[in-house]
């Protein structure tokens, strides 16, 4: 009779340990890819967004108004002029606000512009800084960590001197692709602060 040869148990657990280790290599490596390409689009869509905004801006001279700080509810950009064919982007890194009063799943904006006349509708109203109003604004992310980090006070803080404070608020790659911090994009004019931060 002729001997069959076959593996012997101490080379399939050789076998199994190589493809456990490359499958630890090889799964982090496709979450990262993933990430990287979630942060791309939402560069994309803020961007995009940031074009209607500053086009709006050079044909009416002001900034549209949004008491909601929700891009979902820009409609000026869409209606009675197309500045841009829709508004309802959704943040893929936004979980549902809960407590903060909506469970719209879209951008944020801000105006850095106080309203003198109605002070309660302009985010510089509301957290009563108007001595830093200006004609520029803020469309924001949540990022990777799924949670709101205020990335709109990039512009107060640097204003009040408080740079770094203002850096902690920004998502950074370079921390790992989960690491804390929002994406942002800045338009018109915020001193201080670039024109896009958090990739």
């Amino acid at each position: 009779m002729k001997r069959k040869d076959g593996f012997t148990l101490i080379e399939l657990l050789i076998v199994v340990a190589i493809i456990g280790i490359l499958a630890a290599i090889a799964v982090p490596n496709f979450m990262n890819a993933r990430v990287r390409a979630q942060v791309s689009r939402t560069y994309g869509d803020l961007k995009a967004l940031h074009l209607a905004v500053q086009s709006y801006l050079v044909d009416q001279g002001t900034l549209p108004p949004n008491s909601s700080h929700l891009t979902v509810h820009l409609k000026w950009l869409t209606t009675p002029m197309a500045y841009i064919a829709g508004v309802g982007f959704r943040d893929i890194f936004k979980a549902k606000q809960g407590n903060t009063g909506n469970d719209q799943e879209s951008y944020l904006y801000f105006s850095y512009l106080y309203d003198q006349e109605n002070p309660g509708n302009s985010w510089m109203g509301q957290v009563n800084l108007p001595q830093f109003s200006t004609v520029g604004f803020c469309l924001s992310s949540w990022g990777p960590d799924r949670n709101q980090s205020a990335i709109e006070w990039v512009y107060v803080l640097r204003r009040q001197g408080n740079p770094e404070g203002g850096n902690s608020l920004v998502y950074n790659a370079s921390n790992g692709t989960m690491s804390g911090g929002g994406i942002g994009v800045w338009g018109a004019n915020v001193p201080g602060v670039s024109t896009a931060l958090g990739g």
